[in-house]
């Protein structure tokens, strides 16, 4: 059974603590899912060559406060999708399957989100 390892706090990716959590779960072959959310925007690496997982969380200024709507009512502007192009890109290469899950759950901001990433991954 596939397992991934998603961190939301920000120390987690300074330098020091990513490579050392990474290279555990590289050692594993365990998913380090690489997030985005309000204030974080990782570098990814690949730690399983079965599977990497990008979760995407909205950029809500609620985000850690309030109800779970206000934490996650995002609407992502196409520009902040494309920032992660390339570290999709990246995965792609070192990883047999890339899931990219989009958790903005308001209304239908999810779906449009999905929408925009597939056209913006495939062209």
């Amino acid at each position: 059974m596939p397992i991934a390892v998603e961190l939301r706090h920000p120390g987690w990716y300074e330098p020091e603590p990513y490579a050392l959590v990474a290279d555990v779960l590289a050692r594993h072959r365990i998913t380090f899912a690489g997030v985005d959310a309000p204030g974080l925007l990782p570098e990814v690496r690949a730690t399983s060559p079965d599977l990497s997982v990008v979760r995407f969380h909205g950029r809500s200024a609620h985000w850690g406060r309030g109800s779970k709507e206000d934490r996650y009512r995002h609407t992502y502007e196409r520009d902040e999708l494309e920032e992660w192009v390339p570290r999709i890109h990246i995965l792609v290469k070192e990883s047999a399957a890339v899931h990219v899950l989009f958790n903005n759950c308001c209304a239908d901001a999810s779906v449009r989100a999905a929408e925009t990433m597939r056209e913006l991954v495939h062209s």
